[in-house]
């Protein structure tokens, strides 16, 4: 009971509310720089510094390592590099980002999933801008997370982690903050809402012509489009159908980039069991 009450207060509402906050201050920061002081080269830095910040911080560790346990990182160094830069996605910490990942998985598409599309556009939209409904998520699955030491510490320190580098940033140019961290976190934010609604999306799938080559037990599609705008996460069913799998292209005959970045960090050959 000690420890199921911990995780409680660990997924605290207040600190998903501040996340929350944060993401809209960010977009609304892109918006309104780039209406205002337009930089062409700094918004392909931006975009570029967004594919990797996504590939690294949201794929390889938020999704494929944290949440799912599909590889093992290959020394403490690339242990917190990735956890430094799951942190910067501005997801959320990294147990709050698979308590509902993992919550999803587990009840994917029906009432208990927290991501789960409704015929609600208001609903949907809150999803988009990754509003989930919180309250549906079991802290009991990111049990094993709250075990490891450094992965806490970054749960326990995250506003003071994450603001080290846009504070740096200011220092130097104010307009810096927004080109080479607020732009490169509304990739992030943008790749995620591809995962929870786009990828979801009955409707969408027959705009972008998505394929369901594995199995048929949710909603989920497999996109060519997305796969090459997140780094491989386009493999949205593929993922379902095996969750543990940290490389879809083992899966699919296809390349999934970061999934071959996945296998380089990690120390194990094979991906690990699923974490649902």
């Amino acid at each position: 009971m000690t420890l199921f009450n911990d995780l409680k207060n660990k997924l605290s509402i207040a600190n998903y509310n501040r996340v929350r906050i944060a993401q809209a201050t960010i977009y609304l920061l892109v918006i309104a720089t780039l209406i205002i002081n337009f930089n062409f080269a700094l918004l392909i830095a931006g975009l570029i510094l967004g594919y990797i910040l996504f590939t690294l911080g949201v794929s390889v560790s938020l999704h494929k390592w944290i949440s799912h346990r599909a590889l093992d990182p290959r020394n403490r160094l690339v242990k917190h590099l990735l956890l430094l830069l799951g942190t910067m996605t501005t997801l959320g910490t990294p147990i709050e980002f698979a308590a509902g990942h993992r919550t999803h998985h587990k009840h994917s598409d029906t009432e208990q999933d927290p991501f789960a599309l409704t015929n609600s556009w208001i609903h949907n939209i809150k999803l988009w801008f990754l509003w989930m409904e919180t309250d549906k998520i079991n802290p009991r699955v990111v049990i094993d997370l709250v075990k490891d030491r450094e992965i806490k510490f970054y749960h326990n320190n995250y506003w003071k982690i994450w603001s080290v580098y846009p504070i740096i940033l200011f220092m130097v140019d104010p307009v810096l903050v927004v080109y080479l961290f607020a732009l490169p976190v509304v990739y992030c934010l943008l790749g995620m809402s591809w995962v929870t609604v786009i990828a979801h999306s009955e409707t969408l799938q027959r705009w972008f012509k998505g394929t369901k080559p594995h199995n048929e037990n949710d909603l989920s599609w497999d996109s060519v489009l997305f796969t090459w705008l997140f780094a491989g996460e386009g493999y949205h069913e593929t993922h379902h159908a095996y969750p543990g799998e940290r490389n879809y292209g083992k899966r699919n005959n296809k390349f999934d980039l970061s999934g071959e970045i996945a296998d380089l960090l990690s120390k194990r050959v094979s991906s690990a069991d699923s974490h649902l």
